[in-house]
């Protein structure tokens, strides 16, 4: 009885595990390169790993709650929509945290005060002039 070899093969697996947002977000990268609505078996089959039929099903399922994905009827099963990527749902989870919090005001204010003078010049430049609508990064010209 060898339990040196048992104990060095959890090891290996809860190495190699993925943690659940980082699921998330492999599902909506996959989801986002589809061409249009796609059955959670399609996504199944474009994951890397042998990820189990209900595991995907347990993410689109958590995906859709965060309401960064959009189901469709199809039959018995359904259809799977993307309405938010990586960046889209990282911002779903900083507002819901926001939203949990009585003090906004103080989270807000703790928030900028810790931000990179890079990323507080995006900030301001999106509350200036808006979201630019690629989504990324608007250029930030006030150093010309």
């Amino acid at each position: 009885m060898n339990a040196g070899n048992t104990g060095g093969r959890g090891q290996e697996s809860r190495t190699r595990r993925r943690g659940q947002g980082q699921l998330e977000a492999q599902v909506l990268a996959v989801l986002g390169s589809a061409a249009g609505p796609v059955a959670a078996t399609w996504v199944q089959e474009r994951l890397d790993g042998d990820l189990a039929y209900t595991t995907v099903i347990t993410i689109l399922t958590r995906l859709l709650d965060k309401q960064a994905v959009t189901r469709t009827r199809s039959g018995r099963s359904f259809l799977w929509t993307p309405v938010a990527d990586g960046a889209g749902l990282t911002a779903l989870r900083m507002r819901r945290l926001l939203d949990e919090r009585d003090d906004r005001d103080a989270v807000l204010s703790r928030f900028v005060s810790g931000l990179s003078p890079h990323d507080a010049r995006v900030l301001r430049a999106l509350l200036t002039d808006g979201a630019p609508e690629s989504g990324g990064t608007p250029v930030d010209d006030t150093e010309s």
